[in-house]
Parts: C-alpha cells; structure tokens; sequence
C-alpha cells in the first residue's frame, strides 16, 4: 500500500528518467576520465620523444678535426702513419735506458724527461708551421694542452720564433680527456665559420725495469673546427670496471656514428689488465699500436683517435679507436668522414 503510489505511470517514468540520467552522467565522466587521462599519456610520450630526440642531438655532436699533427719514433708525417697503420713499416727498434727500453726520436737528445718534453714541444712548434701554415691566421677561441706548464711555454716560444703573427696564450688550459673533448664539441656547435681551438700535448716517459712496454714518447696537434669541417670527432663512450658493461659501452659508441655494427678497423693499444675486451667484436688485434709507440701514459687517446683520424682521411670509412685514461679504465669510440649523414 505504501509503495502503490510511487508506481503510477507518472512516478515510473520519472524514476526511469533519473536513472537513465545517473547513467548517462556516470558514462559521461567515465568518458571523460578516459580522454582526458589519455591526452595526458599522449602529451607525455611527445614530451619524452622530444627530450630523447634532444638528448640524442646532443650526444652525437661533434667538432670537425680540421688539421692534425703527430710525431713520434716511427714518423712524423700522414704519409708515414698511413704506413703504420697498413703496417708496411717496420717498427722502431728500443734502445736501451737505464734499467729498461726506450722508444726515442731520433731528432730529440738527452735523458732526462722534462728537457726532452721541452724539445719536443718545440719540435711540435716547428712541425706545425712546416706541415699546416694555413691554419696559422687567426688566433684559437681556446687552447688546451696535455702536458707540463713548462713543455707548452717552449711551444708558445716556438710559435713566436716560426710565426710571431699567431698570438698563442701565457697559459692554456688543461686537456682532461673526454671531459674536456665534450666541452670543445659544445662550444664548437655553433661557432664562427673561421674560428677554431687549439688541442695539443707531449709526453716523454722515463724508462722503467717493470713496465711491460718500453716507455715512449710522443706529440699532438689538433685544429678543431665547427662539424661541417674534416674529419668528425665525437666524444666517445668511457668504460670502468665493475660498473658497465664492455659490449653496451662499444654499442653505444657505435649508435654515436649511426653504425649497427663495429667499424671494420679500430686503432688501439693493448690493455693488459682488462679481460673484458675478448667479449667485444670490435677488431683489435690487427691494428695494435704498442710496437711503434711503447708507454704513452694518458696521451695515448690523442694517439689513437689522431691514427683514427688519418685513416679515415685517407680511407674515407669510419674508423673505431681504444684507448686507456686517467681517470676511467678505458675510453673508446670511432672516427667519421666529413660527407656522412647525421
């Protein structure tokens, strides 16, 4: 009897109309819930393909090596590190120093390390005013050297004596490996057409009666220009022990230059102490650089990336190189032409 007046035609219809409308409204929500929670997934793939897409920009930045320079006891010219590295020279033969061996040049005398650092960064001077007088117009935007203060002030008296034009700073900056490479790269993205940075180091290591390899000696010069200009040098992948993976490190030094797969030369020297690198694919073997340059200590990077370099200058196809640091257990990368596509 109570309920008998809400089921009149009227009272049903009006029920069934709040229903229908709580259904609709429930729906709607819903509906709405659902687009706008995927508008938002949406903005926020975009938004993170935007900031992969920049990082990758970034990260495979690199500076056109315009010129390079490198001596040491098996040469001193591109024609004879193309020689190297098709291994038609025969390697320079160690002399004896103290307790141990030695790989010399045989331009540069005496024993003590410090004075032939100094002879070599003049030699350094005088190779580059012979080889590359184009480059000696305009003044570097910066200079780094890997070496003593002592080593770069004969370089700047030597670029005095065989070119008093270019102006070279009273004090350059240090060369820290890739950390310095990267911060060269940057700058140069979007530099000046003419304007260019100065990289250069010596090395001159004592011999020692324990060191495996005889202790050698060694010198670089790098003009470094904008991308668009010679040969591209990229910043290169670092590797420690116990922390990364050797095989993700290579791949990701190889999706730096776009290659699927291993470059089909790498320079390198030979790490003794990592056992990591028979995992690799990279081909190692055939191209080891210790019989011609011995211990370069932490120039041994420029070393290989400036064999790279001339490899590709000559060969036009990329080149990988691998090298120890300083600072972290190895450091690699790969060198590419100039015509490649980013």
């Amino acid at each position: 009897m109570f309920l008998r007046p809400f089921m009149a035609p009227e009272g049903t219809a009006l029920l069934a109309a709040a229903a229908l409308l709580m259904w609709l409204s429930v729906l709607l929500l819903r509906t709405l819930y659902y687009r706008v929670n995927r508008h938002n997934a949406q903005v926020y793939e975009l938004e993170v393909a935007e900031v992969k897409r920049a990082w990758w920009m970034r990260y495979r930045q690199q500076a056109g090596l315009r010129q390079c320079l490198l001596l040491g006891a098996a040469g001193s010219t591109a024609a004879h590190w193309q020689q190297v590295l098709a291994r038609q020279q025969r390697p320079p033969v160690p002399v004896k120093e103290g307790e141990g061996n030695a790989l010399r040049l045989l331009s540069i005398f005496g024993s003590d390390s410090t004075e032939r650092e100094a002879q070599l960064a003049h030699l350094l001077a005088m190779q580059w005013r012979e080889q590359l007088p184009a480059t000696l117009s305009e003044a570097p935007l910066a200079c780094y050297w890997l070496g003593s203060i002592s080593a770069w002030a004969t370089f700047v008296a030597g670029i005095s004596e065989y070119c008093p034009d270019l102006r070279l700073p009273a004090q350059a900056q240090a060369w820290l490996a890739q950390e310095t490479l990267e911060a060269v790269i940057e700058r140069l993205q979007d530099a000046p057409e003419h304007a260019w940075i100065l990289c250069a180091g010596c090395r001159s290591l004592p011999a020692g009666k324990d060191s495996a390899l005889p202790a050698g000696e060694a010198a670089v010069l790098w003009v470094l220009g904008r991308p668009d200009q010679g040969v591209r040098l990229g910043r290169g992948e670092c590797y420690d022990v116990g922390t990364d993976a050797l095989v993700d490190v290579a791949q990701q030094a190889c999706s730096q230059r776009y290659l699927d797969a291993p470059p089909e030369m790498c320079v390198s020297f030979s790490q003794r102490d990592i056992p990591e690198l028979s995992e690799l694919d990279w081909r190692l073997s055939a191209h080891l650089q210790d019989v011609y340059w011995g211990d370069l200590g932490d120039l041994e990077a420029m070393v290989v990336q400036t064999l790279a370099a001339l490899h590709v200058q000559h060969q036009g196809s990329p080149c990988g190189w691998l090298a120890k640091s300083s600072s972290r257990s190895l450091i690699l990368g790969v060198v590419g032409a100039s015509y490649e596509s980013a």
